[in-house]
């Protein structure tokens, strides 16, 4: 008897087993969470329930993602062409809007520049930019007279400087070198072929395109020069006087800045003012 009701016992067992109905511990342990779960979600409907409750169209919700998107464009627009490379910076930002591109003609801004473009040959504009306040204190606000009679000693406490920043210029034995001997040129040309044409420096310089700055029509980065003819023939015509760090790359770059050349891309808010500019300059300017 015992035997047949063990027998009648498993076989029972196995049967509930196998039935579509028979919970498990581990199910049942689930479905306690999940009925708790269920009990939260309902508690959490019936306080949902009692507050007001606003109401959103599928075609409010899409007019909302279209005017977030639509601003998200606007601000993109309103950015300036060089705020990928800036990327925000103030200072950057800055002199693109307000000196880069614009004409200088003096004697000094161009020394400035054509130096500051020599130090920057390998380095990129934005290390030379935030040192240009001690570039200035360094070479005397870059008066070439001032500059030429630095000497070999002021050379070596430059190079023995100590610190790192935008207080100390870059450290480059030639790079300095440069613009002292760059300042003895300019001077000997004052002295000789400037005082015989009557022109100054910066009037040499701008004779490479006549006098008149040249507005590029460059569609994208890619397509902007590094060099030119012009810039390539002041280069030549500046190393047989005697300067140094003032290859072809350098010559153009100090050409951009100075508005030589007007380098915007075309079409761009900063092209279309520079147009407008030039068309009410004296003397007029050239297109390309």
């Amino acid at each position: 008897f015992l035997v047949a009701a063990l027998s009648l016992l498993v076989a029972t067992h196995s049967l509930l087993l196998s039935h579509p109905l028979y919970i498990s511990r581990k199910d049942i342990m689930s479905s306690a969470a999940a009925a708790r779960g269920r009990a939260a979600a309902t508690r959490m409907a019936a306080a949902s329930k009692s507050r007001p409750r606003v109401k959103r169209s599928s075609t409010s919700a899409g007019k909302s993602t279209s005017k977030k998107q639509k601003t998200a464009n606007e601000d993109a627009s309103s950015l300036s062409w060089y705020h990928f490379f800036t990327k925000g910076d103030e200072e950057y930002d800055l002199y693109m809007a307000e000196e880069w591109g614009f004409e200088k003609r003096s004697d000094r801004d161009l020394f400035e520049k054509l130096s500051l473009e020599g130090a920057q040959a390998g380095l990129s504009w934005k290390t030379i930019l935030t040192k240009r306040e001690a570039y200035r204190r360094t070479f005397h606000n870059f008066d070439v007279d001032k500059c030429t009679n630095m000497k070999s000693s002021d050379i070596t406490k430059i190079l023995e400087t100590e610190g790192s920043g935008p207080e100390i210029i870059v450290r480059h034995k030639g790079k300095i070198e440069s613009v002292i001997n760059n300042a003895k040129m300019i001077q000997k040309m004052r002295k000789e072929e400037l005082k015989e044409s009557g022109q100054t420096f910066g009037e040499f310089l701008w004779s490479f395109v006549d006098d008149k700055p040249i507005l590029n029509s460059w569609k994208s980065l890619t397509d902007m020069a590094s060099k030119t003819e012009e810039s390539e023939a002041m280069s030549k015509a500046l190393k047989k006087r005697g300067f140094r760090f003032v290859g072809p790359t350098t010559c153009y770059s100090m050409m951009q800045a100075c508005g030589f050349v007007i380098d915007h891309p075309v079409n761009s808010k900063e092209w279309n003012e520079a147009k407008k500019l030039l068309e009410k300059r004296p003397g007029g300017y050239q297109k390309r």
